[in-house]
Order: C-alpha cells, then structure tokens, then sequence
C-alpha cells in the first residue's frame, strides 16, 4: 500500500517517517470501532457533501466544487478509515489553487491554542441539511459527517513559511476518526502514514506533529471530541463564521442562549479566555476522560459559572489552592511543594500555573505536548492577571 506515497523523490524520506495523529486514521470514538471494515473507499461521503447550505469560503469567497480526483490512489489503508492523499478529504475543489471546497467553511476562533507561533488556518464542514446540536453550550454535538481541518505553516529555511501538516477529523458512524496529512517539501502534496509516532522535528523547522495518542489524549477532553468550536469561540472576537453566520447558514438552529461572555474587566478576560483554550477544554476540566481530571485543577470556562470571574471553575479550584499530590515539579527552581498554590493572589513567582507555563523538556510543562517554545505573551496576560488580585480576590495564602 506504500507505492502511490514514492511518486516524489523529495517526500519520501520524511514520510516515512511521519505519522502525526494517524494509524491510517482509525477510530478515535469507541475505541477498537472501525477499522478495515468501516473503510470509506474514495474519500468518504463526506467528502463529498455540499454542507453548510453550500458556503463557500469565509467572506463569500468563492469556491469549487469538489469531485473525488482519478489521478491519485484515493483509497483508505487497509488498517484505517481516511484516504490517504489529502486531495481526496474533500477540502479543497481545486488542490493546486487552494481555492476551498464548496461547502467548506473557513474561521478563526475567538481565543486560540497556543502551537509555537506556527500560523493555522481552521475549516469546517457540516453535511447539508444537517445541524449542530448547541443545546449544550458547553458540549456541541456534531452529525455524522462533520469534518473538521487544521493546517499549520511553520517557519522554514530562510525564514519563509512553508505548509507543514493538516489535521483532519471526520465523524463517522462509529465515532470520530483522525489523521494528520503531512505536506511535502514542495509543498503539492500532503499524506498520512500508517505508523504512530509522529514527527518532532518536521523538515527541521521544530514543528512537532503530535503522535496518534497525543491527539487522543487532548481531544478526549470534549464531550464530542472537537477543541476549536464553543460558544465562546465563536463569539465576540471570533473571524470567518460566528454563532449568527450559523444561524443564517441553517448550521445550527438558534444562537441565543450562545450570547455569552467572559467576566472580568480586560485582564480577566484575556487571562480566563486564555486559560479556557490552552488548558480547560482539553485537559483541565471535570470530565472524567480529561487527562487532568484528577488534579482538580479546572480551567475551561463553563457557561453556567460565567456571573463573575470568581464563580468560574479557574478562580474556584486555583485560588489558594495548594497542587495535587500528584503534581510535578521536576524543573523547577524550587521543587519543594511547600512553596506553590496553583494561584497566590498577587504573587506569580508562588504559582505554579505560571511556573509551568514557562517550563519546556520536562513532564510538567504546559501546555504538556505540541509546543517547546514559551507563550510569552500568554505567561504575561496569566501573570498579570495574578499580579492584579487585589480587593475583590481573597489575600493570598501564606
């Protein structure tokens, strides 16, 4: 099954290499699901549906029409359920303009996860006639069919951005599937492996494309498995599509009960928005298959505790609240528990939510996998945050 990915010399070496997210893209959700016999020959269908009342672009920009192409295999492997070429995902009408698909929307979520400064561009597809249940602000529930992409372009030789993966989901029958396709060196064609190790340094640029386990542990934190869309990502802030713009595309049925926003005067805002993308809807919340369930640390920002910055779960399980018995502390300057709240009101060099945000090469560090550069902009919006508690937060700890 490997002969169609050697049509270039040039992508074969780091190929073969490269996993990112993929074991041919088998099932995500239930776990042992799928599999050869869930294999969707060329593509899928829903990579060929027109979903989102056939959209285009964001902005109205136009698009293509999707058709499965017959100059490449197309065809799953035989241990998984998605295509190996990314041509055949159903993304872009036409591959060698870029021009998306129709159907195919492009956006930008309002608060962002950090990914070492790596540019992304996120596109969504819901099959047409279909919508997203929203009943749930803090849960969506996508149907059958929905397709989520991610592409990341990383700095390259020179300093130029090259293309260097796109992460694809797509919901099936048995649940949710997912590869990472790998772009090649010259950047016309972009491939998923069959192996699971992933890549920690694509082409030399430092880009980590995560192994298939990683992306189980992240997006096993959603109800649904999807990270980028809630009802505050796509609210004020939020670029291409937005809770309204679904409303009028039909994508889901009513926006209302999504009008929400972050408590807090400026800081809190940019801190708790921060906070609620790079570590609450992944890990750090109260579902029992978030990886950081057991800390009792919880950072995702839910709907119901939005009345004011100290009804969230990130002010209520962090504030003077010493770390879990399991917390890590290899790497720190100070290892001694003693020293650390997760939060001390006004003191960051005590906290050790800061303290991990600036730690790398080590288990500890946050966020934990996908990153070996610092946030510094995000370590100053979270200190700053702590810096400022006075009158209205508790005097900190001793």
């Amino acid at each position: 099954m490997l002969f169609h990915v050697v049509r270039n010399g040039s992508l074969v070496g780091a190929l073969l290499l490269a996993a990112g997210c993929s074991s041919g893209g088998g099932p995500a959700q239930p776990e042992g699901e799928g599999g050869s016999g869930a294999t969707v020959g060329s593509g899928g269908s829903a990579a060929q549906t027109s979903g989102a009342g056939g959209a285009g672009g964001a902005g109205g920009a136009s698009c293509a029409e999707f058709a499965m192409p017959t100059d490449v295999e197309c065809a799953a492997p035989l241990d998984g359920v998605l295509p190996v070429d990314l041509r055949c995902t159903g993304l872009y009408g036409n591959f060698d303009q870029r021009e998306l698909a129709c159907g195919v929307l492009e956006y930008k979520p309002a608060v962002e996860l950090w990914s070492d400064g790596a540019e992304k561009r996120r596109f969504v597809s819901i099959p047409k006639g279909q919508q997203v249940d929203t009943s749930n602000p803090d849960a969506f529930i996508y149907p059958e069919g929905t397709q989520f992409w991610k592409e990341f372009s990383v700095t390259g030789a020179g300093g130029a951005q090259r293309l260097a993966e796109t992460r694809l989901l797509r919901k099936t029958a048995a649940g949710w599937v997912y590869t990472s396709y790998v772009w090649s060196e010259d950047e016309k064609q972009a491939i998923q492996m069959q192996n699971d190790f992933g890549v920690t340094d694509l082409y030399g640029t430092g880009h980590t494309v995560p192994n298939r386990d990683q992306c189980k542990e992240c997006h096993v934190g959603r109800a649904d498995y999807v990270l980028g869309w809630d009802a505050l990502m796509l609210g004020a802030g939020a670029q291409g599509i937005s809770a309204d713009t679904l409303v009028e595309l039909g994508v889901i049925a009513d926006a209302s009960h999504l009008a929400l926003t972050i408590p807090g005067n400026e800081v809190e805002r940019q801190a708790l928005g921060y906070l609620h993308a790079n570590c609450g809807v992944s890990c750090h919340n109260d579902l029992p298959e978030a990886a950081a369930h057991d800390t009792g640390l919880y950072l995702r920002l839910e709907a119901g505790e939005l009345g004011e910055v100290m009804a969230t779960d990130a002010a209520r399980t962090a504030i003077n609240k010493r770390p879990a018995e399991n917390a890590k502390y290899e790497g720190l300057t100070n290892p001694d528990p003693a020293n650390w709240y997760d939060i001390r009101p006004g003191d960051p060099s005590r906290s050790l939510l800061v303290a991990r945000q600036v730690l790398r090469g080590f288990e500890g560090q946050m966020p934990r996998i996908g990153t070996h550069k610092v946030d510094e902009t995000g370590v100053e919006v979270v200190s700053r945050w702590i810096q400022e508690m006075k009158e209205t937060y508790p005097p900190p700890g001793p």
